[in-house]
């Protein structure tokens, strides 16, 4: 029995440090500036530009390229591909870009 105390308590201690670690950031941790500001602009894309302007229930043919994006933007490697698309997106859709620091 005293071994269940003990297991529970562990777990306990040992749980919530990872998951704090990705609280308010969508993608988890930002190894680098890009991945920072590829993360921004998902936001602003899948918040005002991914969606239907007749509604979020209504049915929307997905754009694979901005879908795309958005996955690389997830991967160190692959974030400098999917910047200047989301980029483009945004500036299509007449946003003004969020400042790169």
């Amino acid at each position: 029995m005293s071994r269940i105390p003990a297991l529970l308590i562990s777990l306990l201690v040992l749980v919530p440090a990872p998951a704090t670690q990705a609280q308010g950031k969508p993608f988890g941790g930002y190894p680098n500036a890009d991945m920072q500001y590829c993360a921004r602009l998902s936001e602003l894309y899948i918040r005002y530009v991914g969606r239907s302007e007749a509604g979020p229930r209504t049915p929307v043919t997905p754009d694979a390229v901005g879908g795309t994006a958005l996955a690389q933007c997830k991967h160190e490697g692959t974030v400098a591909e999917a910047i200047p698309v989301l980029e483009r997106k945004l500036l299509n859709a007449r946003f003004t870009l969020p400042p790169r620091n």
